[in-house]
This record gives C-alpha cells, sequence and structure tokens, in this order.
C-alpha cells in the first residue's frame, strides 16, 4: 500500500451515531481535499458498535469505492470482529485483524450528541465477547 495515498482511521470504544457522523465528515474532508484511494479503519478500540456505526462503514465503502479506492478493516477486537461476522460485514470488506501502518491517522474521538443520547440506548448491538 502506497503510504501517500492511504489514511488510518481509528474508531473510538463506543462506535454509534456521533462517531458515524465524524467518520463520514472525515473521510468526505480528506477525499476531497487529498484523493484518497485506500482507507484502513482500525477497530482495534472498538467495544461497541450500533447500528449507525455498521451503516457509516457501508457508506463509507461505497464512497471510497465510487473513487476506486477501497476501504480495509484492520486491528479487529474481538467484540467487533463478532459483531461485523453477526451481521456478515466480514464478508464484504479486507481484514487485517493485526497490522502496523506507518500513514497519517485520524482519531475519532469519542462524543455523544444529545439527541443520540436515547437512540445509543435502543440501538446497540450485542456483543458477546
Amino acid at each position: 500500500m502506497d503510504m501517500q495515498s492511504a489514511i488510518v482511521v481509528k474508531l473510538p470504544e463506543k462506535f454509534n451515531a456521533a462517531g458515524a457522523r465524524r467518520l463520514k465528515q472525515e473521510l468526505s474532508t480528506k477525499i476531497n481535499n487529498n484523493g484518497i484511494p485506500r482507507v484502513v479503519i482500525d477497530l482495534s478500540q472498538v467495544k461497541n458498535i450500533d447500528l449507525r456505526g455498521l451503516e457509516a462503514l457501508l457508506s463509507c465503502m461505497e464512497e471510497v469505492a465510487r473513487r476506486d479506492g477501497a476501504i480495509q478493516l484492520g486491528g479487529i477486537s474481538a467484540e467487533a470482529a463478532t459483531v461485523l461476522e453477526l451481521t456478515r460485514l466480514d464478508k464484504l470488506f479486507q481484514k487485517f485483524p493485526g497490522f502496523l501502518l506507518d500513514a497519517p491517522a485520524v482519531t475519532l474521538a469519542p462524543e455523544v450528541a444529545p439527541e443520540d443520547a436515547a437512540a445509543e440506548n435502543t440501538t446497540q448491538l450485542p456483543v458477546v465477547a
């Protein structure tokens, strides 16, 4: 993977609606400004993913694919792997469970918007660790 054309996005422990919005915004900005065709999403810290988080992964995959790029999942935590397997999204993404990539990184800090607080409790997917 060419380091000039790759970016690593580190997801927070709780990847919910707020994180999903931030992921889409960050990737859109980076892709529009730099034309980055390869994105590695670091799931090593993720313990909880809700439906909106999963939808964001799919939406970002479509956006990057439209620009002839690819999204790869790396550093996948056991909890994230379980959710991806249960939803069969693990079949759609290239996965690298452990990786070291010296590329520019974007870290999405945990954040809960007031309107998401109630939705967060109702849309959580069960995680069996």
